[in-house]
């Protein structure tokens, strides 16, 4: 029950953050479809991860994980003719991060964040 509450705090602020880095960039939208089109990709990764079984959820985090490695290329890639600030990029490159160890997580049958008793403070 808690790793089910942990998974679903975790998708949401996913999905804040994919959001949120869909709002930075309209310009770069208008000039570069791609990148609209890839984000597209992350979006559709997102829902599906809210409503896919248990025996699915390692399938679909490799794609998150693969749709933001895919947007932090492009974005690198194509970083001033489509005007994305360094921040933005920072942002793609950080979110792609984030989606590898979800996913590293989830397939290795791990919560996506470790329980508070599992922390260890210094």
């Amino acid at each position: 029950m808690r790793a089910n509450n942990m998974m679903r705090a975790r998708v949401l602020t996913f999905a804040i953050m994919a959001l949120f880095g869909f709002c930075i960039q309209t310009t770069a939208q208008a000039q570069c479809p791609e990148l609209a089109r890839l984000r597209g990709e992350v979006q559709a990764a997102l829902k599906q991860s809210r409503t896919v079984s248990p025996s699915e959820r390692c399938y679909i985090y490799g794609r998150l994980s693969n749709a933001w490695g895919a947007v932090a290329r492009y974005a690198n890639d194509n970083r001033e003719s489509c005007h994305i600030s360094v921040a933005s990029l920072s942002d793609f490159e950080r979110y792609h991060s984030e989606a590898v160890k979800d996913r590293d997580n989830v397939c290795a049958g791990r919560p996506l964040r470790p329980y508070g008793a599992d922390i260890i403070q210094h």
